[in-house]
């Protein structure tokens, strides 16, 4: 299991700012993810929210991701590319789609409904820089609000992953101020900001 600082444990929404590793989607590609996701109980439901890994490919890494075989249950909610993928008879995960990534009404539905349907949610977005090719900053900041406005009301949590080699400073400091830590990884160093902009290197 990886480890992550409580400072991240106890945030109910975090922003994970690193560049995935080549061939990996971000879920399986960042410790902070893995920790988080290995962390969540046995009752807990897992939403995946993917733009470019398949949900085939996503059930495959999921055992490795959280570290056991005896996990979470898993949803893939496959955006855009990653569902022209999509296998809706895959056995031991439920799938669903949204084709156009620019459809943000589609998948705020489909989010709020899973939200919905479990007790204990722990939301895994991958990746707000696929989202960000699509749709402006500005509408992105708009989309989470609500998002996290529905996480609140869930008493969900959740982790949203950004590669900011993507984008300018601008835009991350634009959307940082929406979650509750922050987690900047560069060169192996994790360095952690809190709404209240205190800073923790590990």
């Amino acid at each position: 299991m990886c480890e992550i600082p409580d400072t991240i444990a106890n945030a109910s929404t975090t922003l994970l700012c690193h560049s995935p590793m080549p061939g990996e989607s971000g879920y399986a590609g960042s410790e902070t993810c893995l920790g988080l996701l290995s962390s969540a109980g046995l009752d807990a439901t897992v939403v995946l929210v993917t733009f470019t890994c398949p949900p085939a490919a996503c059930l495959e890494a999921y055992p490795r991701a959280v570290g056991t075989d005896d996990a979470p249950s898993l949803t893939v909610v496959a955006v855009g590319e990653a569902s022209t993928a999509a296998d809706p008879s895959i056995a031991d995960v439920d799938v669903d789609t949204v084709s156009t990534p620019s459809d943000l009404t589609c998948l705020g539905i489909t989010l709020s409904q899973e939200l919905s349907a479990a007790d204990d949610v722990v939301l895994c977005f991958d990746s707000l820089t696929a989202l960000l090719q699509n749709v402006p900053v500005e509408t992105v900041y708009e989309f989470l609000h609500a998002v996290v406005g529905q996480l609140d009301a869930a008493d969900a949590s959740a982790h949203v992953h950004l590669d900011p080699t993507a984008h300018d400073r601008q835009t991350v400091d634009t959307l940082a101020p929406l979650f509750d830590t922050v987690v900047e990884v560069d060169d192996g160093e994790r360095t952690v900001r809190t709404r209240q902009f205190s800073r923790e290197t590990t």
